[in-house]
């Protein structure tokens, strides 16, 4: 991998935050992570990396959230966008949350859920000696899982300085998820009711670039 930046430990730690926080956003609102981000935590992180990239639209999300006074108006402006955009939508669901409807077959049809992208993210976690936990009903390859395999990966990588672990990270950010979020991001971009979810699409792809691009091997860190 040619190395973009260098990742001092403080840059590791933010990074591992921004994944673990944005996990957290595309697995839907709830009321206690609503009041958590009018707070502003998710952003600090993104501070702390300092990514000029990022910038703008860290701006837009902090305008996003001043608009909001209290967590329930914001927690029911973020559930309505959520629904809509990603789960159930009468004009039909503007960026699903799985890799696999993203794919295409071997006729040129796109795939439905629990396609090939989710058996091979379902090998994967085996093969790490992972598994879901019982109370996740969702298929191998949500966009979410993915994030919190990419963390341990990373965070496991750093921990132990496995520098096989980070270049599996790497390559998995490249290979895996980037090709299919950067179709996930570019569905979003004409939503104009709720920016919030668009803007965290755009930031998720922006990491999972530095991830992918950046030699983020301990050696080098």
């Amino acid at each position: 991998m040619k190395a973009s930046i260098k990742l001092t430990e403080d840059h590791q730690q933010a990074l591992l935050e921004i994944l673990k926080e944005m996990a957290g956003v595309f697995w839907g609102p709830d009321l206690k992570k609503c009041t958590e981000m009018l707070q502003e935590p998710i952003l600090g992180a993104f501070d702390k990396f300092a990514v000029q990239r990022c910038a703008g639209d860290i701006h837009k999300i902090k305008s996003i959230l001043k608009q909001f006074t209290n967590a329930q108006s914001f927690f029911q402006h973020l559930e309505e966008g959520y629904v809509r955009l990603f789960i159930s939508d009468r004009k039909g669901v503007a960026a699903p949350l799985y890799e696999s409807c993203y794919a295409n077959s071997e006729d040129g049809e796109k795939a439905l859920l629990m396609g090939a992208p989710a058996i091979d993210m379902k090998n994967r976690y085996e093969l790490k000696g992972l598994s879901l936990s019982k109370d996740i009903r969702e298929p191998p390859d949500h966009i979410s899982i993915e994030m919190e395999y990419l963390y341990f990966l990373l965070a496991k990588g750093w921990s132990d300085n496995d520098n096989d672990l980070i270049d599996e990270a790497s390559t998995f950010a490249a290979e895996i998820m980037l090709p299919w979020i950067s179709q996930f991001q570019a569905r979003l971009v004409v939503e104009k009711k709720c920016r919030f979810y668009p803007l965290m699409a755009s930031l998720l792809k922006a990491i999972l670039e530095i991830i992918a691009g950046s030699n983020c091997s301990i050696k080098d860190a």
